[in-house]
């Protein structure tokens, strides 16, 4: 059996009035109601920020249909449709133009109330699933859009669940409010007729434990399986003057002084033929660091030795130098070697170049012919950019 506030075909119970003998703040309890209808009034901004998440899901489908912000996006879409399809608005006017407006006591039932703080419930409820399934999904696109990957097509889904998420946040903590402020007269309204609820159903008393917003703004983040705790020094924390330079340098000197107290010198013996123990005192008082080199250089040092090949252009004279010539340069440009000709020309430059010497080496001239044309075109497209 589905919870009154999960039913989405729950029926309002019929409209009565019945006197109340209590003393009832009707004041109150209508200004709680023409604010709510004021708030709810005024969400334009919401309705049109689901209508342009509805087209972005509709353009973008086939693209992104496998992505998991996307997914969670499109929950935030089934949200938004849900709240759209609520319409606790008119059930708020309802029950507001029930009220009394001179000084009788005849006011809305008990089983009246009960279906508007259901009806808060539910719209609680669809607003912490949009505020959730929208930071969820704009972690996933913010963090595309920290590594540059398809950028363009990340803002612009990221700023829409911003917003959503906003406004939603808003509307939840004012629904919190309204529920709470509503219950207070709950007990104060009279029952007449068939109950409206199930007997075993109980309203929550704590709409706020009830949702658990405590760890709302938890939910959503990273929870890494694998958690390092790393103990920060006090020396390190940043003063009001912003030192934080000079607090790490500062602690970096203090460790390099405890290391040098903390080292003893070292004693090493030594036999004599006298059979006299000798001691040697060695004491080591500095510490070679060696020398900062560049990455760069530090590769090289893995590199095996190149073997020195002749390879230069005067040597072609016929296609088949041509083709062994081409296959060489192509080798040494791929492996960033010093032997290529064209290490000094750009990728598209030597696109430009190999196309030219592929279109020659096609060619039906004669070997003179060949010779020439390509002094030609290394001249041109090579050697003149040096």
């Amino acid at each position: 059996m589905l919870e009154p506030w999960n039913d989405a075909s729950i029926l309002p119970p019929p409209i009565h009035t019945s006197k109340c003998n209590s003393d009832v703040d009707v004041r109150q309890l209508s200004h709680t109601c023409k604010n709510i209808i004021k708030v709810l009034s005024k969400q334009s901004p919401l309705h049109r920020e689901a209508a342009i998440c509805s087209r972005f899901l509709y353009k973008f489908d086939k693209k992104f249909r496998n992505d998991i912000g996307y997914r969670n996006f499109k929950k935030v879409n089934t949200a938004l449709r849900k709240y759209l399809g609520l319409n606790i608005l008119k059930d708020i006017e309802s029950f507001h133009s029930v009220l009394p407006t001179d000084d009788d006591q005849y006011l809305p039932t008990r089983q009246m109330l009960e279906y508007v703080l259901v009806r808060l419930l539910s719209f609680s409820k669809i607003m912490e699933r949009i505020c959730v399934c929208s930071k969820v999904a704009a972690v996933f696109y913010l963090d595309r859009v920290k590594r540059g990957e398809s950028h363009w097509m990340s803002l612009m889904p990221f700023a829409l669940l911003s917003r959503v998420w906003s406004m939603s946040t808003v509307l939840l903590q004012h629904s919190c409010n309204w529920y709470t402020n509503l219950q207070s007269f709950l007990d104060k309204l009279k029952l007449k007729g068939l109950n409206f609820l199930p007997a075993d159903y109980m309203l929550p008393n704590n709409i706020e434990e009830w949702l658990d917003m405590k760890n709302l703004d938890n939910v959503g983040r990273f929870q890494w399986s694998q958690k390092k705790d790393i103990e920060i020094d006090q020396s390190l924390v940043e003063d009001e003057e912003g030192d934080t330079f000079d607090n790490i340098l500062d602690f970096v000197n203090q460790i390099n002084e405890n290391i040098l107290e903390e080292e003893e010198p070292m004693t090493i013996s030594v036999p004599d033929k006298t059979k006299d123990a000798k001691t040697l005192q060695v004491t080591n008082t500095a510490v070679d660091f060696g020398e900062k080199i560049s990455r760069d250089i530090f590769k090289n040092f893995f590199k095996p030795i190149e073997e020195k090949i002749i390879h230069t252009a005067e040597r072609v004279t016929n296609k088949d130098s041509l083709n062994k010539f081409m296959l060489k340069e192509e080798k040494f440009r791929n492996e960033n070697s010093n032997q290529s000709l064209t290490k000094h020309l750009s990728f598209m430059q030597w696109q430009a170049l190999r196309s030219s010497l592929l279109a020659l080496q096609e060619s039906l001239s004669n070997n003179r012919k060949i010779e020439k044309r390509f002094k030609k075109i290394w001249q041109e497209k090579c050697l003149d950019y040096k």
